[in-house]
């Protein structure tokens, strides 16, 4: 039998960009889903070029959908994480199984 642990391997063909979230975030459930919402602050443009004035404002600036058991590993990888800063974390969560 295959080992079931084994992953596809990872590709970025679309050299998905990174995107600075600093803002505030939710994560919301429903059935066996998980949204992640971020945002970043930053002044709201038609202030900032009409009245010269900066007017912040909270901006969505991501979704990410992930499974309840990805939400629980990330969790897992972030603890992991905040705990040894230093040290490199492996890849974590997966695919679901059908």
């Amino acid at each position: 039998m295959a080992d079931q642990s084994q992953h596809p391997p990872v590709e970025d063909p679309d050299n998905v960009p990174e995107t600075i979230c600093d803002g505030q975030f939710n994560v919301s459930t429903i059935g066996g889903l998980a949204t992640l919402t971020f945002t970043h602050v930053r002044p709201d443009p038609s202030a900032m070029f009409r009245d010269a004035r900066l007017d912040m404002k909270s901006i969505v600036r991501a979704r990410i959908v992930i499974t309840l058991a990805n939400l629980a590993a990330l969790r897992d990888l972030l603890n992991q994480v905040i705990q040894a800063p230093d040290t490199p974390a492996p890849p974590a969560g997966g695919p679901t199984r059908h």
